[in-house]
């Protein structure tokens, strides 16, 4: 099995490559020339699919006010209905699903 070098030497190693780096030396204009340029070049467009285009703001409030009353009309239909748990015990017991008396499974259907 093969040892594994000192780590203190590889971190020691990487400092001292650091140090050989150069610095670059560029005109004091540069960074001026650079946005200059970057400036002057035009903005392109990428042509794609835009599914949502036509879903501006107008259209975005109708939705939700149309959202807003769907969803009130659900609840109150939900509160007024009175035979709620009537329908929920008879879904229970169609799907086997009620509480039973027995403890045993195998004597239900």
């Amino acid at each position: 099995m093969k040892n594994k070098p000192n780590i203190d030497q590889l971190v020691e190693d990487t400092l001292n490559s650091v140090s050989g780096i150069d610095t670059v030396k560029t005109s004091p204009l540069f960074k001026e020339r650079v946005l200059s340029r970057m400036a002057e070049q035009p903005i392109e467009h990428v042509e794609g699919l835009r599914y949502l285009d036509w879903f501006t703001p107008r259209y975005q409030a109708a939705a939700l006010i149309c959202f807003v009353v769907l969803n009130a009309f659900a609840l109150l239909s939900y509160y007024s209905d009175s035979g709620y748990g009537e329908h929920v015990e008879n879904f229970a017991e169609i799907y086997g699903l009620s509480e039973t008396t027995t403890d045993s499974y195998l004597y239900q259907n």
